[in-house]
């Protein structure tokens, strides 16, 4: 395996393979020899960048308009590539470049199907990108990302690990069908209490004393009288209803007989209307 100690240039624009420059070729320190004429071409020197800047060149090479992504776009046309090298005096340089070790013992082309085994890079540049290696990540943070499944992931933020007890106690959550009941009403006299639960009308009476005293329903003194009570005839003991007695003209006797008449006649009215005993 290849040892790197210098910086490391990474060519991330589509590929030049008659100047023998791939994407993601990678040169360890300075610009080899052999590609310095193409450093004259600004798009190809715009996209040659620090491996240590390479996810940021990247991404910002597929932003359109940006710098990197024009140059990106215009080295893409091979009549464009064509036109800046008939300015260069440069030879064919393919088949050179840097090489690492197969898993064979042959040597590969570092390109981007072989890109540099720097460890730590992502995007082609060098090996997987770990959990550990994420610099400003928390402890808890990297947990989090190594949870094997929900629970673990609970288990890491503390969300399941709580004294949280479902129930119906004072500290307890509720369970997803928990209703309240008229002993949940923090506000609610005993008296509502017994009204809500109430089973029937006659028992709600009860609860707020309309169903518990001494009224009778009867014909006596003090009894409630009922819904077809009528009162009855007055008698001698018995105060009751007399109806309204025939008319009496005003007496015109001029002698005692005649006004014995006249008096005789308005008793018998009395009497029919019940106003006074037969």
């Amino acid at each position: 395996m290849l040892t790197i100690e210098e910086s490391i240039l990474i060519y991330i624009g589509p590929p030049i393979p008659s100047c023998g420059l791939f994407q993601f070729g990678s040169f360890v320190g300075d610009i080899p020899e052999f590609i310095e004429p193409l450093m004259q071409v600004e798009e190809i020197r715009e996209l040659v960048v620090d491996v240590n800047n390479l996810v940021e060149a990247k991404k910002e090479m597929s932003i359109i308009g940006t710098e990197k992504n024009k140059a990106f776009q215009y080295l893409s046309n091979p009549n464009n590539i064509e036109a800046e090298l008939s300015k260069l005096d440069y030879k064919s340089f393919l088949g050179k470049g840097i090489y690492i070790e197969g898993e064979n013992g042959e040597l590969l082309l570092v390109g981007k199907n072989n890109p540099l085994p720097v460890a730590g890079l992502s995007g082609g540049g060098g090996g997987p990108v770990t959990v550990d290696s994420i610099t400003d990540a928390s402890n808890v943070g990297k947990t989090v990302l190594k949870a094997a499944d929900a629970s673990a992931a609970r288990a890491a933020i503390g969300a399941g690990t709580s004294n949280l007890k479902v129930g119906e106690t004072g500290n307890d959550a509720k369970p997803g069908n928990w209703a309240p009941r008229s002993y949940d009403l923090q506000d609610a006299s005993d008296v509502g209490k017994a009204l809500i639960i109430a089973a029937n009308a006659a028992a709600a009476r009860t609860a707020i004393g309309a169903g518990t005293s001494n009224l009778v329903v009867g014909t006596g003194a003090g009894d409630a009288k009922a819904g077809n009570w009528s009162p009855p005839n007055a008698s001698a003991s018995t105060a009751g209803l007399v109806k309204q007695a025939a008319a009496q003209a005003n007496s015109a006797a001029t002698d005692v007989a005649g006004l014995v008449a006249d008096f005789n006649s308005l008793l018998g009215k009395l009497r029919t209307a019940g106003i006074i005993a037969p």
